[in-house]
């Protein structure tokens, strides 16, 4: 995903060309999906400033789709459901994350193929979880997740959960598009 506007880093360039190592992080995070798929599977959903960033890394050779109105993670994927559709599951990454290794993209990959799972969120426990997303789980089922509520949405009691939403996912295709 590399449609957000990335607002808060109140800069005219969009958030995921700024670069890290000398390479945008949006190609950093395409490099690592292409040591799992090929970059024929690979699909980047664009919006904000979609030509610049559709310049900055049409050469490595993958897909395209429009997000045109910034609307969300769900409204993305449904941007982009042409391509995705004929896939049995899909994984999701945000173009800002470059840090992400192509052995946890396996790793997320081989979990929620061995489980069965309609959706896996790849989440982690930061030492300090201030400023993001939390996973709330649902009391009678630990490992399912009750929500996600962003950091400006939690109640007192959430503050002191501590498990984040990385914003990288699995989904079993067709429940996701059903």
């Amino acid at each position: 995903m590399a449609a957000g506007k990335g607002t808060r880093l109140k800069s005219r360039r969009p958030k995921v060309l700024h670069e890290v190592g000398g390479k945008p992080l949006l190609e950093q995070v395409i490099r690592a999906a292409l040591a799992i798929a090929p970059a024929s599977d690979v699909t980047v959903i664009i919006g904000h400033e979609a030509d610049r960033v559709r310049g900055a890394v049409e050469h490595l050779g993958v897909n395209f789709a429009l997000q045109s109105e910034q609307r969300g993670t769900g409204h993305a994927i449904q941007c982009a459901r042409e391509h995705l559709s004929r896939f049995d599951h899909i994984l999701v990454l945000s173009g800002d994350a470059p840090l992400i290794r192509p052995r946890t993209i396996a790793q997320l990959r081989d979990f929620h193929l061995s489980e069965n799972a309609a959706m896996t969120i790849l989440t982690t426990i930061p030492p300090d979880p201030s400023g993001y997303g939390r996973v709330i789980r649902k009391l009678s089922d630990p490992v399912e997740v009750a929500k996600i509520i962003e950091q400006k949405a939690l109640t007192p009691d959430q503050l002191s959960e501590k498990e984040i939403n990385s914003g990288i996912y699995a989904f079993a295709a067709k429940p996701l598009f059903a």
